[in-house]
């Protein structure tokens, strides 16, 4: 049976532990929605990564780096052609042409007095060398002989050279012929006088083998004081 006093006390009970240290439901203060102080809001630590990339900016990245691949694939391919890896590879598919020229000559003046020994100093030039094209002859027993009409004036060694198609020169070679302790008869150089004052020049030709070419065989020229320089004149080579 209860009295009025234990009424009371069950109601002050209940009183207590309504006013009393309640269990946390979250230790150390945590904030589960990150919320600041006057209802600021925490920014995220994963900054702009967790937006979605505009469209336009996507389309700009992608012009970007075709514009670097294609500056890189030009830049290589213009490193390799200016490299000269042509002439890496050699090509004799096609033979240059040889050419021929008179660069000096003595002993054919008919006025001279004494007479002096003929002589001849040509220059042989090339040309349509492909590159990476690369031969060498002359030397040795390679020997070539000047005649007029038939009549043999000098001769000499064609001296050994190579033709390159990495370098830029065309003239590879100086051929001298000449007739040693020699001199050309009176009548022989009235012709060469008549003939360059009817014609206008005079034509020589030169022949022999050159060792590692074949048989070669050319023609040269003088023509009068006034004309214009010496022509060049195409050389046939028979293997």
């Amino acid at each position: 049976m209860l009295d009025q006093g234990g009424h009371s006390l069950l109601t002050n009970n209940l009183g207590s532990m309504s006013h009393g240290t309640s269990t946390p439901a979250c230790k150390d203060k945590a904030n589960p929605d990150n919320n600041l102080p006057n209802g600021q809001r925490a920014k995220s630590k994963l900054g702009r990564r967790d937006q979605a990339i505009d469209p336009k900016d996507r389309l700009g990245i992608i012009i970007f780096a075709f514009s670097i691949t294609f500056i890189l694939c030009f830049a290589s391919l213009m490193v390799v052609v200016l490299s000269g890896d042509g002439c890496a590879k050699p090509n004799i598919t096609h033979r240059p042409y040889i050419f021929t020229r008179l660069v000096g000559k003595g002993g054919l003046d008919p006025a001279a007095s004494p007479p002096t020994s003929p002589s001849f100093q040509l220059a042989f030039d090339v040309d349509g060398v492909s590159p990476g094209y690369r031969a060498c002859s002359g030397g040795g027993s390679s020997w070539l002989r000047v005649s007029y009409h038939g009549m043999i004036l000098a001769w000499g060694q064609m001296p050994y050279f190579c033709i390159d198609g990495c370098r830029q020169s065309t003239n590879v070679a100086i051929f001298e012929a000449k007739a040693e302790a020699s001199v050309l008869r009176e009548e022989v150089r009235n012709l060469f006088l008549n003939e360059i004052h009817v014609f206008g020049r005079i034509e020589f030709d030169v022949e022999g083998e050159v060792e590692g070419l074949g048989h070669l065989r050319c023609k040269f020229f003088i023509l009068e004081d006034k004309a214009p320089d010496v022509p060049k004149s195409l050389c046939l080579v028979q293997r």
